[in-house]
């Protein structure tokens, strides 16, 4: 019973709607008190691997759907790279069902060539859409972007995910980060050898560990900015199947370094696949971190663990089968951080809105856009209308049924494990019993009652953050100010009109 994947309740406690009367819906950081949640690790490999084609499958049509809708705000350049995605799509589709036919019929010399020659043909258009390098870096100093401090004393470090080129990672997204943050950004670009066997490699590393030169890149940089004593804050960006290996990086780092030196990681993913993101547990996890620090200076002497963030889009199939599910339906997961659940759909009328009411979070310039609309809109020389409106500037609804949810199902988890909430039958306590009876005898000896505390700072933090804005409690929103992004637009013009 306990290597079952803990559902959400179902009934009073239980009901699996979500506020989404605001455009944002926010998740406090999980505690964890009681230790109960379980690493995918630990549990039944096949029937983790059923589930994961289950949910494959599910989340085709609407990825397929969203790219088809996302085509006509696409420049000629991601175009041409979507039709290249497409035609190495439909081709390693035609060798996946002709291969067995065709085995049986052709002799073993023909049906041998004919599997070389659609490996060629694979490789050479897998080349075109990777590229020679895997790692970019743009110097915003250099392109004339700095408007204030260049920021030597922080590592920056973007992970794009799945379908995004090598050519638009260093052309598009590389540039529109370096300027939104004012500061150097290294991108580590993921290859791509089709959507076929990008999605099976992404089904088998949500399930397991799996070496790969990417993982082995942003390991290494991680750890060195970690490990530098110059380096005050190492701030990790991640995008879709890119936050998978930023979980298992940061995973492998927490066994590798101490707890004062992860202490300068901060993590942001966006439209995040990945089914856990595991930190420490312990007292450091129990503290709630101080909303939106004004002083960013000495904020790393303050905290003791690392800073977690997820922005999700309700509409994101990535997001769907990764942090969302995690963090509403299979709730026995450690998914550490806070979660900002975006839904577009709630956002109010007006023209400024459609881009991000058509939003669908496949790219990251889509998160980006609906986050920080008018810093980016005043990035162009030729933008002058009217300031959008960020979807942080509401309000946020706070999901504290949720919260509360993931801390019981934490006690629940730990309770099956000790054998200790155990009926004569056999069967776990119902959800309002376990949650009634938490303090009671034994709470002392079988961990219980740290559980109840890491619920009642779940409340805490619920209470806290409620009646703010998501720019009040988001950490990310520090690094970009309004008045850099004005200065720039200004720049802009009066160089317009000294060219004129």
């Amino acid at each position: 019973m306990g290597s079952q994947p803990m559902m959400a309740p179902i009934g009073p406690m239980g009901n699996t709607k979500t506020p989404m009367s605001s455009p944002v819906t926010y998740i406090p950081p999980l505690c964890d008190g009681a230790c109960g949640t379980t690493p995918r690790s630990q549990q039944p490999m096949w029937a983790v691997m059923r589930q994961e084609m289950a949910q494959m499958m599910q989340m085709m049509p609407a990825m397929c759907w969203a790219m088809l809708t996302r085509r006509h705000r696409m420049s000629w350049m991601d175009l041409s790279d979507m039709t290249m995605h497409t035609m190495l799509t439909c081709m390693e589709m035609c060798m996946i069902i002709t291969a067995v036919p065709l085995c049986m019929m052709l002799p073993g010399a023909m049906f041998a060539g004919w599997i070389c020659l659609c490996a060629a043909m694979v490789m050479s258009m897998c080349w075109m859409l990777n590229g020679r390098e895997q790692m970019h870096q743009c110097m915003a100093r250099s392109e004339g972007w700095m408007m204030g401090q260049e920021g030597d004393d922080e590592k920056w470090l973007f992970l794009g995910g799945m379908g995004m080129s090598s050519r638009h990672c260093h052309s598009t997204t590389l540039p529109m980060l370096s300027r939104l943050f004012s500061r150097p950004v290294t991108c580590v670009c993921m290859p791509t050898y089709g959507l076929p066997f990008d999605m099976i490699m992404m089904m088998l590393q949500r399930c397991m560990t799996m070496p790969s030169q990417t993982r082995r890149n942003l390991y290494m940089h991680m750890r060195g900015a970690l490990l530098d004593d110059s380096m005050q804050r190492c701030v990790v960006l991640c995008h879709n199947h890119g936050a998978v290996l930023v979980s298992q990086a940061v995973a492998q780092l927490c066994c590798d370094l101490p707890s004062e030196k992860l202490r300068k990681l901060e993590i942001y993913t966006f439209g995040s696949a990945a089914c856990e993101f595991m930190v420490p547990l312990g007292e450091g996890n129990m503290e709630p971190e101080s909303m939106h620090p004004a002083d960013m200076t000495n904020n790393n002497n303050d905290r003791k663990m690392m800073h977690v963030e997820h922005f999700a889009m309700s509409c994101d199939p990535f997001a769907q089968m990764g942090v969302l599910q995690s963090v509403r339906k299979h709730m026995d997961g450690r998914v550490c951080g806070g979660v900002f659940t975006m839904n577009m759909s709630h956002m109010p009328n007006s023209k400024d809105s459609t881009y991000m009411h058509s939003s669908c979070g496949l790219a990251m310039e889509d998160y980006l856009m609906c986050l920080f609309p008018s810093q980016l809109a005043m990035f162009s020389p030729s933008s002058s209308a009217a300031p959008m409106r960020s979807i942080l500037d509401h309000k946020m609804m706070i999901d504290r049924d949720c919260a509360e949810k993931r801390e019981i199902v934490a006690m629940a988890c730990y309770s099956n494990a000790s054998h200790t909430r155990k009926d004569k039958s056999g069967k776990r306590s119902s959800w309002t019993g376990l949650a009634a009876t938490m303090g009671t005898n034994g709470a002392q000896k079988n961990g219980m009652s740290a559980g109840m505390a890491g619920l009642e700072m779940a409340r805490k933090g619920c209470t806290n953050c409620n009646g703010h804005k998501g720019r009040e409690v988001s950490w990310l929103v520090r690094y970009v100010s309004i008045g850099q992004a004005m200065e720039a637009k200004q720049a802009a013009e009066v160089a317009g009109m000294g060219r004129g």
